[in-house]
């Protein structure tokens, strides 16, 4: 085990039992609570990869997967899921906002800002339109900005959106109305108990870890995915992040809301739901099997790859390539639909792509979890591997020093309190005993080196 593999176990090992002593705010059963007025989501909005064709099996499928349950599920069964590297929804989020996430409140103010985008048909940068030029398009597609190479119109994508500002510092109305509104703020917030982000050195320059908003416009028509040069929709290729990560729906294109629906069939085996992005997330230990099936792929296509597949985001699985990732390699991921307010949470490292079915606002943040800081570390050491100028070669999360401050902070707050009289006793130059001099003791369980 290496040094900060070790330091990750003991993190979580120190934070279990300060759990123990100080359990923190049940917010999945406040939500419960709050939701309950709300329809409980359909089982086949979490199905899992291959659960067939019909709604019965579907729903006997995704028993025991994650969904709607995830609403009502205690704290204990959703921290046993999020331990086990699964991903977790959470639903009905835009009742809790306060502000309008729709298009016009940001045209007004940042519309003549320049933005960089990507067109989603070729994987270009496009960097010469404003924000009022996407929105323009966002659902009206004939008015879309055209490539000035082909003159087609271009599917284009706003990602990491302020890109070198704070969002509480651009938007801090939107900040505030976002956090309220975040489930489990243990994780998401930023000094959340369970957040390890909160332990950066405040001398050093933090990561930036958001939140940031990506919009894209939909697309949805049936397509064939797997090489960008051919896409045809609004999409985020197959890629897995350093750091875990919530992702909100906050708004849908109103002019969609009313025609569109996920047809049967479409986009492999998804019912018909209105205004949807349909998500596939793949567990952190398949990522060995999944490139493999990638690198396989791109011979027979003759497609060339430098490094690895999955951090060049190269590809989109589409339902050819699931399914053979199913037969061949025995991988079976979760495929699911977001909707308008729900929150997709994924744990760092876990391959995972998108598509929109229609324009869209998301907003998304990272955080660190106790759970899953081993993860963090060994795709730190694997981007460091990556070719000089690679995008994800620079260590931007630094969860190396954040993890050796953490460790700091949470054996500070395990150490034993003095009782005054004993701290009197040690400025008189005596270590009473429980004081400076005595050792710290182990969390229950822990070994103790004999």
């Amino acid at each position: 085990m290496g040094r900060y593999d070790l330091a990750s176990s003991q993190v979580v090992e120190r934070v279990e039992y300060l759990l123990a002593l100080h359990p923190p705010e049940d917010h999945a059963d406040q939500l419960a609570s709050a939701h309950a007025h709300a329809p409980p989501l359909a089982a086949l909005h979490a199905a899992p990869e291959g659960a067939g064709g019909t709604r019965a099996a579907a729903a006997a499928a995704a028993a025991p997967a994650f969904g709607g349950e995830a609403l009502r599920m205690s704290y204990t069964l959703r921290e046993a899921r999020w331990r086990r590297g699964e991903p977790v929804v959470v639903g009905s989020l835009d009742r809790e906002f306060e502000l309008p996430w729709g298009p016009h409140g940001f045209l007004e103010r940042f519309g003549a800002e320049q933005v960089n985008m990507i067109d989603c048909r070729d994987g270009k940068s496009v960097h010469w339109l404003t924000l009022a030029h996407f929105f323009a398009g966002y659902t009206k597609p004939w008015t879309r900005a055209k490539c000035p190479d082909t003159f087609r119109r271009m599917m284009l994508k706003l990602k990491d959106w302020p890109p070198n500002t704070d969002f509480r510092d651009k938007m801090p109305e939107y900040f505030d109305d976002l956090m309220e509104a975040l489930p489990f703020p243990q994780y998401t917030h930023r000094d959340g108990v369970l957040n390890l982000a909160r332990h950066f050195p405040p001398d050093c320059v933090p990561p930036d870890l958001g939140p940031k908003m990506y919009n894209g416009f939909g697309q949805k028509h049936a397509w064939r995915g797997m090489d960008p040069a051919v896409a045809k929709g609004g999409h985020t290729n197959l890629h897995c992040d350093v750091s875990d990560a919530v992702n909100v729906m906050a708004s849908l294109a109103d002019a969609e809301l009313g025609s569109l629906s996920c047809q049967h069939g479409a986009v492999g085996g998804i019912f018909r739901w209105r205004g949807c992005a349909i998500w596939d997330i793949y567990r952190w230990q398949d990522t060995e099997a999944i490139l493999q099936l990638l690198h396989a792929v791109a011979r027979e296509r003759d497609v060339e790859i430098t490094s690895n597949p999955i951090h060049d985001q190269l590809f989109y699985l589409d339902d050819t390539l699931r399914k053979r990732l199913r037969d061949q390699y025995k991988v079976r991921g979760w495929r699911f639909v977001q909707r308008r307010g729900d929150a997709v949470f994924i744990p760092a490292g876990c391959p995972h792509q998108v598509r929109n079915l229609s324009s869209c606002v998301k907003v998304a943040l990272d955080f660190v979890s106790p759970e899953n800081a081993h993860r963090c570390v060994h795709l730190t050491d694997e981007f460091a591997k990556l070719p000089r100028g690679h995008h994800l070669s620079e260590d931007k999360l630094q969860v190396k020093t954040m993890l050796l401050h953490t460790m700091k902070h949470l054996t500070e707050a395990l150490m034993p309190r003095r009782q005054p009289a004993e701290a009197e006793g040690a400025e008189g130059g005596e270590a009473g005993e429980g004081g400076e001099g005595a050792p710290l003791a182990p969390p229950p369980g822990a070994s103790n080196g004999t």
